[in-house]
């Protein structure tokens, strides 16, 4: 190990202790605190869809949303990143992690990202998130995901927090899908180019600026969130 960096072990595994910009605390979770474009001082917590046995299966089906990933591109061209979100992964797949494992988000964090490079992947993984969620009561979490199945049942048994609103994502380009959960607050849908002409589609994502716009981060907004295939 690294001189003068704490380790915490979690299943046989050493995690390096981290202190986002956006925690009062150190964690074995990594926070996405430098993410850029719309993500912009945007707080993220993911992992990666390269891992992620669902996410790879949909990235084979040359119709869905997931054929053209813009998550792999970017976990391919920063490695560290890549990497963290593996540890992720690896982290909240492998069991329930107690509370004081995760971290506190400083006051002055009012919104937070979950999953923005994979999705979901176990019961396991949504129970963390629930937890990190109840956690930071006074932060607005948007929670995106295509496995709504996977998160129901926690959802079910602990109740759903406050402060989340649950965005299902369409997982294939120009259909727009119902929700499949009475946990869904929103459904988000990418559009290509030609469809949108065809049939008239309103883009209403597309300011490329999700702090400055966070009509995903709030309730009383449109319930359908469209845009633009890129």
């Amino acid at each position: 190990m690294a001189k003068g960096k704490q380790f915490a072990t979690w299943c046989g595994k050493p995690y390096e202790m981290k202190k986002s910009k956006f925690s009062e605390n150190k964690s074995i979770m990594h926070i996405s605190d430098n993410m850029s474009g719309k993500m912009h001082d945007i707080p993220s917590v993911s992992t990666s869809c390269m891992c992620n046995p669902i996410c790879k299966a949909r990235m084979k089906n040359g119709n869905s949303i997931c054929a053209s990933c813009f998550a792999v591109a970017t976990i391919n061209h920063y490695k560290t990143l890549g990497k963290a979100m593996e540890n992720n992964y690896e982290l909240l797949n492998a069991d329930v992690l107690p509370f004081d494992m995760f971290p506190m988000l400083k006051d002055s964090v009012e919104i937070t990202r979950i999953e923005s490079f994979g999705d979901v992947a176990s019961e396991t993984q949504a129970e963390n998130y629930h937890r990190f969620i109840t956690k930071n009561p006074h932060v607005m979490f948007a929670w995106w995901s295509k496995n709504m199945k996977i998160i129901e049942p926690i959802f079910n048994r602990l109740g759903k927090p406050s402060n989340v609103v649950m965005i299902e994502s369409s997982p294939m380009v120009n259909v727009e899908i119902k929700p499949s959960s009475w946990i869904v607050d929103k459904v988000f849908t990418v559009f290509d180019d030609e469809y949108i002409k065809a049939h008239n589609v309103e883009i209403n994502c597309g300011a490329r600026d999700c702090n400055a716009c966070r009509r995903c981060y709030k309730k009383s907004t449109e319930k359908s969130v469209k845009e633009r295939l890129k």
